[in-house]
């Protein structure tokens, strides 16, 4: 199937699977300076350990995606669990700007708020493929 042939809800999770994948890598191998870039304060309030797991969870987020994505897929459940996901990352992103905007440096503001962009795209593109995909099946 080329990529012009599927629907805008597969190449969506197509896209964030591959974008996962790929920042979930780069979380994990450069946890220490990226913690160094984020943190304001002497103290760090994001560790390397938590910026690995975050990359390990993106991992997971990203295979998920890629293999729903396979033979067409998304399925609907797949496709309301990802959107599910999606608003749960804008919540909690915004969780972390409400409490430790103290403890973020410069960079690390503008990486939260960098990511909240991206993942407020794939939340878009996934609810309006979602829709087209409910208008075709009606």
């Amino acid at each position: 199937m080329t990529l012009s042939n599927r629907s805008l809800l597969n190449k969506t999770f197509l896209a964030d699977g591959a974008f996962s994948l790929a920042s979930g890598a780069v979380l994990i191998l450069a946890a220490v300076p990226l913690a160094a870039l984020v943190n304001a304060a002497a103290t760090p309030f994001i560790t390397p350990v938590m910026l690995k797991a975050l990359g390990a969870g993106l991992l997971i987020w990203g295979i998920f995606h890629l293999s729903a994505a396979r033979n067409g897929g998304p399925v609907a459940a797949s496709a309301r669990i990802s959107i599910a996901g999606d608003v749960l990352w804008q919540v909690a992103s915004l969780a972390l700007l409400l409490t430790a905007y103290a403890n973020l440096s410069a960079a690390g503001i503008a990486l939260v708020v960098i990511g909240m962009i991206g993942v407020a795209d794939f939340l878009f593109f996934k609810l309006r493929g979602l829709a087209q995909e409910r208008a075709a099946i009606a």
